[in-house]
C-alpha cells in the first residue's frame, strides 16, 4: 500500500483538480452568460419588437377571453334550457338556488344570474362584493350571496331579498325594494333586446343601481316565455387585464367593433361632477385612443408605432372573432424603452454577478478542495485494509486524481465481496421460493467465509425445538437432513450458541459420535482429516425470538490454523444477514397467507350473506382452475400458445376467488327478493290488512242497513257478493306478488283496477316512522284525516333518490354501458305488483347488476402488485359477451382475455348446477350443458373456451365432488 501510495506522488491531488475545473467551468459560465445576454438584447432591438409584441398581444388576448366570454355561453345554453325558466313560486325558484351559487362560484367574473318572466316576475341570484354593495342592500355582514325574487300578480307585486352566506345558507329574509322599489324587467333593455330576437344579445355596459358598471348577456328561454340573463362585473374585468399587463407602464383595453369600450386597466367607472359613469372610448389613455381610432378607420389586427412626443409606443390590435364575425378587439400598448432596459440591465447584472461570483468562489473552493482530500486519503487507506482473506485483485480504474486513484484500488479489491454480499442482502423478500434461498445463501456464505462446509437448522413453530435443516459441503449440492430427536443437546455447539447467545467455537475429532450425525460425515470423506473446526452462532429475529442456528466447518489436518479472530468477526457480521433473510421470508409468508385467509373470508361472508348463493365463491375458483389446467395442457387449438407462470397461477386463482366482491355492496333483501313486494319483509301483509279492512267495513255497511230497516236477504246477498269479490281481489293480488307467472295486459289492467278502490285511513301515516322516510312524506303536504286512500299505493315516500355514490362516474374512464335508473329504489306496491316477469324491479335489477361494477372498482382502488393488475380485467368480464351484449362494458371477444371468457363459462356452469339456491331447483349435467350449447350458439360464451370445456371432462371431475349423485347423468 505505501509503494503505491509513492509511485502516486507524481500525480495532481484533489486540491490542484477542483481548483482548476471550477475556476473554468466559472469562466465558461461567464463568457456563456455575456453571449446570452447580448443576443436577449439583440432579440429585444427595434426591428423585432413589433413581432414579440404582436405575439405577446395574442397571449394575452386568449387568456382574457378565456376568462371573460368563454363562461358565458354554455352558462346561457344551460340556463335557457333550465326549469328555472318556468318556475312560478318561490319555492320552486330556490331549488336551483345551489347550482347557480355554485355557478357563480366557479366563474367569479360572472356576478349575477337573472330571469326575468313575461308576467313581469323576477328572479335574480347576485354575488355580494365589497362593503359598498353590502351597504347598498342593507346585507347582514357573512352575507355572501342576494336573492332578488319579484312575484307579480294583478293586484299587487311581492318584492324580496334574502340573503345566504357561502354555505347557500338562509341568513335574513325581508321585504326588498329599497335600491329599485318599482323594477320590472319587462322594461328593462336586456329583457326587451331578447324578447325582440330569436338569438342571444350582449348590451352596452350600462351602470347597475349599486352604481357599478356592468355588461348584460341576455337570450330567450326554450319555451319562450321568459328571458335569462349574466351580469359581468366591469371591475372585475378591468382587474383581469391589469393582472395580465406585461410591464408596469403598459396598458390594455377591451373594445366592441362599433368603438363601445368593454373594458380597460385604467377602470370603468368615472365620476363627473359627482355623478358615475361609464368610462367611453374618449376618456382612455391618449395613446390607446389614438390606437382606438386607428382601428376604427380600418386598421384590422397587427401593430402600429405610436410616438407621443416623450417616448415611442408599439401598440397590437388583435380582434376575438365568433363564427366568424368580430366580437370584440383588444389594444395593447408597450414603451419600447420598457422592453429594452430589461435587457439592459440584464446584461449589466450578469456581468456584476459573475465577477463577485468568480472572487468569491475561488478561495472557497481552494478551501474546500483542501479539506475534502484528507477524508479521501483516509478512506483510501481503509478500503486497502477490507477483506484481505481473499486475496483476489482485479484490472483496477485509473485516474488522474492521486487520492481517487488509491481509492479505487481498494474498492477494487473488495468488490467479490461485496458482490455476494450484496446477493444475500437482494435474497430479502425478492426470492418467493424460501427453501431456494436458503440453500443459495448457505453456498454464499461458505463462499465468503472460505470454510469447507455449512449447516443451517431453523426452530419450529413454539421457536423451542428445531425444525428443519439443511448442509453443504465443498461446493455440492445443499441437502435436507433431519434434525429432530437428537439427544444430549448441551453436546452440541448449535444449541449451546442458542441457549448461551454467543458465538460457540468447537473442535470435533474423527473418534466423537457427533461425526456421525448426517450433516457432519462428509467432513471426514478424506482419511488425512483428523477433526473439524466449528464455529456455532445463533440466529435472532428483532424481537429476539430464536430463528435457528448456523454452523459453519473448517477441516483439520497437520499444520492447518482454525478460526482466525478477525475470521469470527467476519462471519458474525455477515451470519447476521441471514437472520434478516429468515425473518422476511417468515413475514413474507404470513403476509401472502393472511392475505389468502382475508379473501376467503371475504368470499364465504357473501356466499354467508345470502342463502340463495350458496357456496358460489368458493366452487366458481374450482372450476376456472380446472378450466385454466386444461387450456395449458392443452397442445394444439387456440390454445396452443396459452400458458400460466407462477405470477399468472396466483393471478387467477386470487381472481377466482374475488369474482362477486362486489356482491358485499348489494343488500341482502335484493338478491334474495323472493316476492314482488319482498324488502326487509313482505308487505304482502300490510295490503291484506287492507282488505281485511274493507272486508270489516263490508260487515259495518251491512248492519247499518238492517238498522236502517233494509231486506235482511237483499242485504245478506250484497254482503256476501261484496266479500266474495273482495277475497278473489286479494288472491289475484296475492298471486301477482309471487312473479312465477308473466303478466300481460290484462292481469296489469285489473290490478290498476282494484288498486284504485279505497279505503279509509284515522291514523296519522307519519308518526312512528324513520327520519328519512318521514323527510320523502314531507315532499308532499300532509292529508285532513280521515284520508282516503287507493287500496294498492305509489307515494313519495316509496321512491328512493340516488344519491352521489350510487352514480356512475360522469368522465366514465372506465367505459361502464349500465345505464342506472333515476331512482335508487322505488319500493311503489302498485309498481312492484305490475312486474311483467319475475320480482325485480328495474332498479332492483341495476343493483344486483351493479356488484360487477363495484367488483370492477374495488379491485382498482387495492394497491395490487405488478403481476396482479390484469385481475380486474378477468373478474370484472363474467358478465360479458362474446358479441358485446353483456355488462357491464359490453365487451366484445377480442376485447376480453383468455382467462376473462374462461371465469364466465365458470360463473354460468356453476350458477346453472348449484344446488343450494333455494328459490330455484338445479340443473342435471345434461340440462345445463344444453342450456350452455344454446349459449354457445348465441355467441355468448366463448366457443373454443366451451369446447374445451367439454373436451377436458372438466363438468364430469366437477360433478364428482361437488354436486348430488342425481345430478350427474351424463
Amino acid at each position: 500500500m505505501a509503494e503505491v501510495m509513492r509511485k502516486n506522488n507524481r500525480w495532481f491531488g484533489l486540491l490542484e483538480h477542483l481548483s482548476a475545473l471550477i475556476g473554468t467551468l466559472m469562466v465558461l459560465t461567464g463568457l456563456i452568460l455575456s453571449v446570452i445576454g447580448y443576443r436577449m438584447v439583440i432579440d429585444l432591438s427595434e426591428s423585432n419588437i413589433r413581432e414579440k409584441i404582436t405575439g405577446l398581444a395574442s397571449t394575452i388576448k386568449n387568456g382574457v377571453i378565456q376568462m371573460v366570454r368563454q363562461p358565458v355561453h354554455p352558462t346561457l345554453d344551460m340556463l335557457v334550457r333550465s326549469a328555472l325558466a318556468e318556475c312560478d313560486t318561490l319555492e320552486e325558484r330556490l331549488t336551483h338556488l345551489s347550482a347557480l351559487t355554485a355557478l357563480l362560484n366557479t366563474y367569479p367574473i360572472i356576478s349575477g344570474a337573472m330571469v326575468g318572466y313575461a308576467n313581469g316576475d323576477y328572479f335574480m341570484v347576485r354575488r355580494l362584493v365589497g362593503e359598498e354593495e353590502l351597504q347598498a342592500f342593507k346585507a347582514p355582514p357573512d352575507s355572501v350571496f342576494l336573492v332578488i325574487n319579484i312575484l307579480r300578480d294583478v293586484e299587487s307585486v311581492q318584492f324580496e331579498y334574502l340573503f345566504y352566506d357561502e354555505n347557500s345558507t338562509l341568513i335574513l329574509r325581508r321585504p326588498g325594494g329599497e335600491v329599485t322599489p318599482d323594477y320590472d324587467p319587462r322594461t328593462r333593455p336586456w329583457f326587451q333586446a331578447a324578447m325582440e330576437t330569436n338569438r342571444r344579445v350582449d348590451l352596452h355596459p350600462m351602470l347597475l343601481s349599486s352604481g357599478w358598471p356592468a355588461l348584460f348577456f341576455a337570450e330567450k328561454s326554450h319555451y319562450g316565455n321568459a328571458v335569462v340573463g349574466l351580469q359581468i362585473a366591469l371591475p372585475q374585468v378591468s382587474e383581469i387585464l391589469r393582472r395580465e399587463l406585461p410591464t408596469p407602464n403598459s396598458h390594455l383595453a377591451l373594445l366592441r367593433p362599433d368603438g363601445t369600450l368593454i373594458a380597460s386597466t385604467q377602470g370603468m367607472l368615472i365620476i363627473d361632477d359627482g355623478r358615475p359613469r361609464v368610462r367611453t372610448m374618449e376618456d382612455l389613455h391618449p395613446i390607446l385612443n389614438r390606437a382606438a381610432w386607428a382601428y376604427l378607420a380600418g386598421q384590422h389586427e397587427g401593430g402600429i408605432s405610436i410616438d407621443d412626443g416623450r417616448e415611442q409606443w408599439e401598440v397590437s390590435l388583435e380582434e376575438y372573432r365568433s363564427n366568424g364575425i368580430v366580437k370584440d378587439a383588444m389594444l395593447l400598448a408597450i414603451p419600447q424603452d420598457d422592453l429594452l432596459t430589461r435587457g439592459m440591465n440584464f446584461l449589466r447584472y450578469a456581468f456584476l454577478g459573475l465577477a463577485g461570483i468568480l472572487l468569491f468562489s475561488l478561495p472557497v473552493v481552494w478551501l474546500a478542495a483542501r479539506r475534502i482530500s484528507i477524508p479521501l486519503r483516509i478512506m483510501a487507506e481503509r478500503a486497502w485494509n477490507f477483506a484481505e482473506p481473499s486475496g483476489e485483485k482485479k484490472e483496477t480504474v485509473s485516474s488522474r486524481v492521486k487520492e481517487i486513484a488509491d481509492l479505487m484500488h481498494g474498492i477494487d479489491h473488495m468488490q467479490q465481496h461485496q458482490k455476494k454480499i450484496l446477493s444475500l442482502i437482494g435474497m430479502i423478500g425478492s426470492d418467493r421460493d424460501f427453501q431456494g434461498a436458503l440453500k443459495h445463501m448457505l453456498k454464499e456464505i461458505a463462499s465468503m467465509a472460505r470454510v469447507d462446509g455449512c449447516i443451517l437448522v431453523t426452530m419450529d413453530g413454539t421457536k423451542n425445538l428445531f425444525d428443519k435443516g439443511w448442509f453443504y459441503w465443498d461446493g455440492g449440492e445443499v441437502q435436507h437432513t433431519v434434525v429432530s430427536g437428537i439427544t444430549q443437546r448441551e453436546r452440541y455447539s448449535t444449541y449451546r450458541a442458542l441457549d448461551g447467545k454467543c458465538t460457540v467455537l468447537d473442535r470435533v475429532t474423527r473418534g466423537d459420535s457427533r461425526a456421525q450425525i448426517e450433516p457432519v460425515i462428509p467432513g471426514f470423506d478424506d482419511p488425512a482429516v483428523e477433526w473439524l473446526d466449528v464455529v456455532s452462532l445463533p440466529l435472532y429475529d428483532r424481537m429476539g425470538e430464536s430463528l435457528g442456528g448456523i454452523t459453519l466447518l473448517k477441516r483439520g489436518r497437520p499444520g492447518s490454523t482454525a478460526f482466525s479472530s478477525g475470521q469470527v468477526a467476519f462471519v458474525e457480521t455477515l451470519v447476521a444477514t441471514t437472520a434478516i433473510v429468515l425473518e422476511t421470508q417468515e413475514l413474507i409468508k404470513g403476509q401472502f397467507d393472511l392475505r389468502d385467509a382475508l379473501i376467503h373470508i371475504l368470499a364465504g361472508a357473501i356466499d354467508a350473506k345470502s342463502p340463495y348463493t350458496g357456496g358460489h365463491c368458493a366452487r366458481v375458483p374450482v372450476i376456472f382452475q380446472m378450466l385454466l389446467e386444461a387450456a395449458c395442457n392443452e397442445q394444439g387449438g387456440a390454445f396452443k400458445d396459452f400458458s400460466l407462470d407462477e405470477d399468472g397461477w396466483e393471478e387467477a386463482r386470487l381472481a377466482g376467488w374475488l369474482h362477486d366482491c362486489g356482491k358485499v355492496t348489494t343488500p341482502e333483501y335484493v338478491m334474495d327478493k323472493a316476492t314482488k313486494l319482498e324488502t326487509l319483509y313482505d308487505r304482502i301483509h300490510e295490503i291484506r290488512t287492507r282488505f281485511e279492512v274493507l272486508k270489516r267495513d263490508a260487515q259495518i255497511a251491512y248492519l247499518h242497513a238492517l238498522l236502517d230497516g233494509a231486506d235482511p236477504a237483499s242485504a245478506q246477498q250484497t254482503l256476501e257478493k261484496e266479500l266474495r269479490a273482495l277475497d278473489e281481489d286479494f288472491a289475484f293480488v296475492a298471486s301477482c306478488n309471487a312473479g312465477s307467472e308473466y303478466m300481460d295486459d290484462e292481469a296489469q289492467a285489473r290490478l290498476a283496477a282494484i288498486g284504485q278502490r279505497t279505503w279509509l285511513r284515522t291514523l296519522d301515516k307519519r308518526l312512528g316512522v324513520s327520519r328519512d322516510e318521514l323527510a320523502r312524506m314531507n315532499c308532499v303536504p300532509a292529508s285532513d284525516l280521515p284520508a282516503q286512500e287507493t287500496l294498492l299505493m305509489d307515494t313519495p315516500e316509496h321512491v328512493i333518490a340516488r344519491g352521489e355514490k350510487d352514480q356512475i362516474d360522469p368522465k366514465n374512464v372506465r367505459r361502464f354501458k349500465l345505464n342506472p335508473p333515476e331512482a335508487l329504489y322505488n319500493r311503489g306496491e302498485l309498481y312492484n305488483l305490475s312486474i311483467r316477469r319475475g320480482t325485480l324491479t328495474e332498479e332492483e335489477r341495476y343493483k344486483i347488476n351493479d356488484h360487477i361494477t363495484r367488483t370492477i372498482l374495488m379491485l382498482e382502488a387495492m394497491p395490487l402488485p405488478r403481476h396482479l393488475r390484469n385481475m380486474p380485467e378477468i373478474v370484472g368480464a363474467h358478465h360479458e359477451t362474446m358479441d358485446g351484449r353483456g355488462y357491464p362494458r359490453g365487451l366484445t371477444r377480442e376485447e376480453m382475455s383468455w382467462p376473462a371468457r374462461m371465469m364466465a363459462v365458470a360463473d354460468i356452469f356453476e350458477a346453472l348446477t348449484a344446488w343450494d339456491r333455494p328459490y330455484k331447483s338445479s340443473k342435471t349435467l345434461k340440462e345445463t350443458l344444453e342450456i350452455m350449447e344454446g349459449f354457445k350458439k348465441r355467441n355468448h360464451i366463448d366457443s373454443d373456451v366451451y369446447d374445451l370445456f367439454i373436451k377436458s371432462g372438466v363438468p364430469q371431475r366437477y360433478a364428482k365432488d361437488y354436486l348430488k349423485p342425481e345430478q350427474n347423468d351424463l
